[in-house]
């Protein structure tokens, strides 16, 4: 009988990842002090909520890839971005 090896994850550089993710995330979904800015927040905050719901699915079945993870963080800024400057 031969021992299967265990497959080793970094873990720990993944949910130090995810926690960038959404620090990044709370940080851009803040409303602006414009009018409609409140709503704008709303949406921001969808996305995020979205996209780190995902990253976090994967982590959880262990299909988390850092392609993924800098693909969603690359939309979430370019949106919070793109919708702070339409607004104001």
């Amino acid at each position: 009988m031969q021992s299967q090896s265990a497959i080793k994850r970094p873990l720990l550089k993944e949910l130090l990842a995810l926690l960038l993710f959404l620090l990044v995330g709370v940080h851009l979904a803040l409303p602006l002090l414009c009018p409609g800015g409140d709503v704008v927040a709303r949406y921001k905050a969808a996305i995020v909520l979205a996209a780190f719901s995902r990253l976090a699915w994967q982590l959880h079945k262990n299909t988390f890839r850092f392609r993924d993870y800098f693909i969603y963080l690359a939309v979430m800024v370019g949106f919070c971005l793109w919708m702070d400057l339409s607004l104001c």
